[in-house]
């Protein structure tokens, strides 16, 4: 397994990868937005199914649960940055082009991610079932109850730190390790070992990277999920950008 180095990195880094990341959006805004809608479309499909069951209350768990596995989707926008940055043109074929050996290492951490969501879905469950008195079916319900009721509110408070760490331990998994692996040769262990450094040794820089990119994808979803269309590429390239700033020769460095 060999050793990666990362570069140093700033803590002002972040603001530097978003406005990269626009920039990639804004060359490709096709076939990056087209990709997003994919997603939304499928965020829509979730939400409006829960909705028809009569399990709307579910909707904000079963949206988070989507956004734990978001790395794994955003591999088609690491394609089009690395396409972009070998000056070739980009077309929605490009995106699903990934070599057999390295769809079975993305497909690896995909599977760790997946492993999270499903844990995250388990806690709700025992969370909700452990707090609530009755079912509470609708938005609304569910919604009034965890405002206006203290066990409601506990469950709220519980449920935020769990989650919040669930979804810290996926963003140091995922945070480069997705790119690396479209970028090069390497298995899936070391892209983790190497992502989960970058977090541990610059956590200034990459807890900002992970409060901007919640921040974001809470706008997105605020607007119907639509913002996500474009959010949603926005952040995938901004990744690959962050990616480039550990991993490129040029900066100080350190072995991971």
């Amino acid at each position: 397994m060999a050793a990666i180095e990362l570069n140093a990195v700033r803590p002002g880094a972040p603001m530097r990868w978003l406005k990269a990341g626009a920039n990639d959006l804004k060359r490709a805004p096709v076939v990056s937005i087209g990709y997003g809608l994919i997603f939304v479309a499928l965020g829509a499909l979730l939400s409006g199914g829960l909705w028809w069951i009569g399990a709307a209350a579910w909707v904000p768990v079963a949206l988070s649960s989507f956004a734990l596995i978001a790395p794994l989707f955003a591999v088609g926008f690491y394609q089009i940055s690395k396409h972009l940055d070998e000056g070739k043109a980009v077309s929605f074929s490009d995106i699903w082009l990934v070599s057999g050996e390295k769809i079975s290492q993305v497909a690896f951490l995909g599977l760790l991610l997946i492993i999270l969501l499903l844990g995250w879905a388990r806690i709700a469950q025992f969370l909700y079932a452990y707090f609530a008195s009755q079912d509470y079916t609708t938005l609304a319900e569910f919604s009034s109850w965890v405002l206006t009721h203290p066990a409601g509110l506990l469950m709220a408070v519980v449920g935020t730190i769990i989650g919040a760490g669930l979804a810290l331990a996926a963003f140091a998994i995922s945070a480069i390790s997705f790119p690396m692996l479209i970028d090069r040769e390497v298995d899936a262990a070391t892209a983790l070992i190497a992502s989960v450094t970058a977090v541990r040794r610059y956590p200034l820089a990459m807890l900002t990277w992970a409060w901007l990119i919640a921040f974001w994808t809470i706008i997105g979803t605020a607007f119907f999920l639509v913002g996500l269309a474009v959010v949603f590429p926005w952040l995938g390239h901004a990744s690959w950008r962050a990616y480039q700033d550990f991993c490129t020769s040029s900066g100080p460095s350190a072995s991971a």
